[in-house]
């Protein structure tokens, strides 16, 4: 494996990778992390075994943030306060008439103008996208943390989450800012390859790959937006680091649910935790 943290730390199966969940350990202290993708397929079910062993084990559920707030009707009032432009600002103000046009043309194609986004930020613009090509390859269905917070609430575990979803918000806020541009051609040219990068995506999380997934997804990402990179995955492993150490000190067992993309990379919480001194093993 390429990441030395994770040579020195992190023990992984000798005979291959297995499944996106780890579990930490130190002394009698133990935490079981899983990585999630946030949309998946009816196909994609059922989940891998390790996520039922580390969910069995945990009387406690621990998010990157509320999912069912998600769904208020106060977030998404705070999505378009946040999201869109409140000054009369317009989307053609911000962009190139090339990427407009650009944008325009692709929106087009999929039955959808482009006056319905004249308010959209560049940010939103570019999650829309993603989710729009997403559903279209069928992936309709809940994700794991969205079953598994909804399994925990039927089940009565507790539940807990590192952020609110405002403050969820304000990260996709950031998401080009003075870059307009960049990240509109960048969104345009993801959304081209999209089918066969969410295959790979799949393929690495099921198989608890974060070298693959480190390689073919995050590097160009960083290289591209590296003050992106750092605001939604450098920073918020670190912020969720002291979050983590005190749950290792609680005599509860939790399951801590986050983005696969956060266990990938020496940066990633798995390394940070690893740096602590912590035994990590991945689960078959």
């Amino acid at each position: 494996m390429r990441l030395l943290v994770s040579f020195c730390f992190l023990v992984w199966s000798l005979s291959g990778y297995s499944a996106s969940v780890w579990k930490v350990t130190q002394g009698e202290r133990t935490l079981y992390i899983g990585g999630t993708l946030h949309l998946l397929s009816p196909n994609d079910f059922p989940l891998p075994d390790a996520y039922a062993e580390a969910y069995n084990e945990a009387s406690k559920l621990v998010f990157e943030t509320d999912i069912a707030g998600l769904n208020s009707p106060a977030f998404q009032q705070d999505t378009l306060s946040l999201l869109t432009y409140q000054d009369g600002t317009q989307l053609s103000d911000v962009l190139s008439p090339d990427t407009y046009d650009a944008l325009a043309s692709h929106l087009a194609s999929r039955d959808l103008s482009i006056d319905a986004f004249a308010s959209y930020t560049p940010a939103l613009v570019s999650v829309t996208l993603s989710i729009v090509e997403l559903r279209n390859l069928g992936l309709t269905s809940q994700g794991v943390d969205e079953f598994y917070y909804f399994k925990a609430m039927m089940d009565n575990k507790q539940l807990d989450w590192f952020e609110t979803p405002q403050q969820q918000l304000t990260f996709i806020q950031s998401m080009g800012d003075g870059d307009e541009d960049q990240i509109i051609r960048y969104a345009l040219e993801d959304v081209k390859k999209i089918k066969e990068s969410i295959g790979d995506l799949k393929v690495f999380w099921r198989e608890g790959d974060m070298n693959a997934m480190e390689e073919t997804s995050m590097k160009e990402f960083e290289a591209s937006f590296p003050d992106v990179f750092n605001t939604l995955l450098t920073e918020r492993n670190q912020n969720w680091l002291p979050m983590l150490t005190t749950m290792m000190n609680s005599p509860e067992t939790e399951f801590v649910l986050v983005g696969t993309m956060h266990l990938a990379g020496d940066k990633s919480v798995l390394a940070l935790l690893a740096e602590q001194g912590y035994h990590i093993e991945q689960l078959n």
